[in-house]
């Protein structure tokens, strides 16, 4: 399964892990409580845009249903890779760049996801907290609410992007007064060939506890 919501569509191993042991950062507290309210939702739709162009760069919506089973559903698009994936437990679609797989329930490749067992995106992980690997941390008072600000060490988290070499991330979030997480940013700075680019995307968790039906991302690319 591939890493979707990655900062700069780059390949964060850190959105994966978990807290660590390490001491907290500045912020630190709003973002567990937050990571803990996202991974207690029975269904939301996570919402990434390129704010660079405005445009929504990705998506992934999920629901448990009565048995607790996850079924989800992903799309995205970047100007090299185009992908979708939907999963409801019995079986999965998937679609890559001009491509379509199906596997069911059974199959030595299917994974079904449950609560117990949930799918990296509708976990934790989703919001990017690995205090160990924060070189710099601020937690400011901003006219909106709470701004945590982290910069993280590129080597050590093992970022990269589909073209050139990362020279910087942090994460920017943003609280309301109440602490309740509204939004938070993934910024990555990169160099290739001698020119510097800044992908800035956000990510935004909407529908929460909201979404009766998802739909199959991949039946769209079935009737091409």
């Amino acid at each position: 399964m591939r890493k979707i919501f990655a900062a700069g569509l780059a390949v964060l191993m850190l959105g994966l892990a978990g807290c660590g042991k390490a001491e907290d950062k500045a912020g630190g507290a709003l973002i567990k409580q937050a990571r803990e309210e996202y991974a207690s939702l029975d269904s939301a739709r996570v919402v990434m845009t390129d704010m660079n162009t405005g445009e929504e760069a990705q998506s992934f919506t999920f629901k448990y249903d009565e048995k607790d089973t996850l079924i989800f559903s992903y799309y995205g698009k970047s100007e090299n890779n185009e992908y979708a994936q939907y999963n409801n437990g019995l079986e999965c679609f998937t679609y890559e760049n001009g491509e379509v797989s199906h596997t069911t329930k059974g199959d030595t490749d299917f994974v079904r996801y449950t609560r117990k067992m949930p799918h990296p995106q509708a976990a934790e992980g989703l919001l990017i907290y690995s205090p160990e690997n924060i070189t710099e941390a601020k937690e400011e008072t901003v006219p909106e609410g709470i701004k945590v600000t982290h910069v993280y060490d590129v080597q050590k988290i093992g970022a990269k992007v589909e073209e050139g070499t990362v020279t910087g991330f942090r994460a920017e979030y943003l609280f309301d007064g109440d602490g309740k997480l509204m939004y938070f940013d993934e910024i990555t700075e990169a160099e290739n060939n001698g020119s510097e680019n800044t992908y800035d995307y956000r990510v935004e968790i909407t529908e929460e506890n909201g979404v009766s039906l998802v739909e199959n991302t991949v039946e769209q690319f079935m009737k091409e």
